[in-house]
């Protein structure tokens, strides 16, 4: 790998994608982040979703200005660069995106979630792992600088419970919290650790509330609003005290982010270990299954059901 790191992106219908064009390749930005640059761009996006097909133009006019080459397909992507961001909105690219990035070798971050179900998720970690490809995948959420402030902070003691909470708007083709609840699940994550055994999910016009039980016996909520004002972070029920967050609109998200990304494209080595992320789109899956059965839903029937 060279020291500036030449970095591709698939999918441009995320405004994540001018968001880090920017913090990467403008020096002169705030909250720069060095060791790599966009380089080029496959814009792909689904027709199907008005909020991916409605926004691919307007966010290739805002990074080729920052010197992002467009290009026709994926291997023409993976012979520019070194390292690639998944960023398609949509989950159900994610699989089909990421096998030719994973049989080349580069290292992939994939944005949240890392698929649309656990199928698909549990495909893209074989993969992965059978071909000795870097992979990581994770939301912004996880890194803001208040979240890993409490994360940090020995005063809290060991984590005992999480309320966490994010907004959770619903998309058919990406159910439950595969859409952007997944941030609300993060956060709990940041926590709580894995080890969530099963859940009991709870539905209603204007949010949703998953119970997880761990199996150590603690427990953990995530609540996706989608009536009042939204917002994001949790309560943490700590040994030594309860810690309230919610989280800095003073540090960029992405910024924080990038920190991340850009020393994983670097290392190879994820700052979330594989097997959290899965679990964490095992819970998801198995709310979507509790809820439409109105039963708690053990982790380990999912990973039966994906033959995982």
């Amino acid at each position: 790998m060279t020291a500036d790191l030449r970095i591709g992106v698939i999918g441009l219908d995320t405004s994540h994608v001018p968001a880090f064009a920017r913090l990467l390749n403008d020096s002169s930005h705030p909250h720069h982040v060095p060791g790599g640059r966009m380089v080029a761009a496959y814009p792909s996006y689904s027709a199907d979703i008005a909020s991916s097909a409605g926004r691919v133009d307007g966010f290739i006019s805002d990074v080729t200005p920052l010197g992002v080459a467009m290009v026709d397909s994926i291997a023409a992507l993976l012979e520019q660069v070194d390292a690639v961001l998944l960023e398609s909105v949509d989950g159900r690219r994610h699989l089909p995106e990421a096998r030719p990035v994973i049989a080349a070798g580069k290292p992939l971050y994939i944005d949240k979630p890392l698929a649309h179900n656990y199928a698909d998720a549990a495909e893209i970690a074989r993969l992965a792992r059978e071909a000795g490809c870097p992979l990581f995948s994770a939301s912004s959420l996880r890194y803001d600088a208040n979240i890993a402030a409490l994360r940090a902070d020995p005063t809290l003691g060991a984590v005992l419970g999480c309320d966490a909470f994010s907004p959770a708007s619903l998309e058919p083709n990406n159910p439950g919290f595969f859409w952007y609840g997944v941030h609300g699940v993060e956060t709990l994550y940041t926590f709580m650790g894995p080890g969530c055994e099963r859940v009991m999910a709870h539905h209603s016009p204007d949010a949703d509330l998953v119970v997880g039980y761990w199996a150590d016996g603690r427990l953990g909520t995530v609540r996706g609003t989608r009536a009042g004002e939204h917002g994001y972070g949790a309560t943490v029920f700590g040994a030594e005290r309860i810690g309230q967050v919610q989280y800095s609109q003073e540090v960029p998200l992405y910024a924080q982010l990038l920190r991340q990304i850009v020393p994983f494209f670097q290392t190879g080595a994820a700052p979330v270990p594989l097997d959290e992320t899965l679990e964490m789109m095992a819970l998801m899956q198995a709310a979507i299954s509790s809820q439409a059965e109105g039963r708690a839903v053990y982790l380990a029937e999912v990973r039966r059901q994906a033959g995982a």
